[in-house]
């Protein structure tokens, strides 16, 4: 096991996986995530659509695709570029071994990447259960995940086995035992911690050198001349 777990195939295989899921997440830059539309239900007309994209921004129109919504979040987007971009340097330098500090940023972005994408999937699937053809006032309420939206699910998934491949290639898991057993109080250790102090073991008293007598019946130590 310890050499599938450094050699080059383990290294490809969280690379690759990883890989794949950046890949993924790549849609939902251009691509809305999230759809909701709001029609007549006598008359069967669209009085409104509404697209959202994972990094903030919202389109709305309305009837005869009237654009009355178009906001923007660019910080949000440029910290996705930003993270897109980091995660993709980690891997490559993950799969090369020439790079010393490839398995730290590879871990560190890809993490930070995970994370972001589990928020927004988190956020998008609750709304998205919650919201789902429910009628008020004879209108018909529809929302509904886009493509993007479940590319971006299936790579939040598939960035979480990408960080278990790396935590398991590069032995983190197996060396954080081995530091907790070597750093756990052996047997004698914890017994000692448990005597009062200012006792003496048990049974010293019996390892003490013999007092001889001589034909007086006195100790040696405290006859007189």
């Amino acid at each position: 096991m310890g050499t599938v777990r450094d050699g080059p195939a383990g290294r490809w295989l969280a690379a690759g996986v990883a890989f794949a899921a950046i890949l993924l997440v790549v849609p939902s830059l251009l691509s809305p995530t999230w759809e909701m539309s709001v029609s007549d239900r006598e008359h069967g007309s669209l009085l409104s659509r509404q697209w959202e994209w994972s990094w903030g921004r919202v389109r709305v129109t309305g009837l005869e695709g009237v654009e009355l919504r178009d906001d923007w979040n660019p910080i949000a987007l440029g910290v996705l570029v930003v993270l897109l971009v980091a995660a993709l340097v980690g891997v490559a330098a993950w799969a090369s071994r020439r790079v010393g500090w490839g398995r730290g940023a590879a871990l560190v972005t890809v993490a930070l990447l995970t994370g972001r994408v589990l928020t927004t999937v988190a956020d998008r699937l609750g709304r998205s259960l919650g919201e789902v053809d429910q009628g008020a006032s004879g209108l018909t309420v529809r929302s509904q995940m886009t493509g993007a939206g479940t590319l971006e699910t299936v790579a939040a998934v598939v960035l979480l086995v990408a960080l278990v491949l790396m935590v398991a290639t590069t032995g983190l898991g197996g060396r954080v035992v081995e530091l907790g057993a070597t750093q756990a109080p052996g047997p004698r250790s914890a017994a000692g911690a448990g005597e009062p102090p200012g006792l003496r073991p048990a049974g010293e008293h019996l390892a003490s050198s013999p007092v001889s007598f001589d034909d007086t019946g006195k100790p040696d130590e405290i006859r007189r001349p």
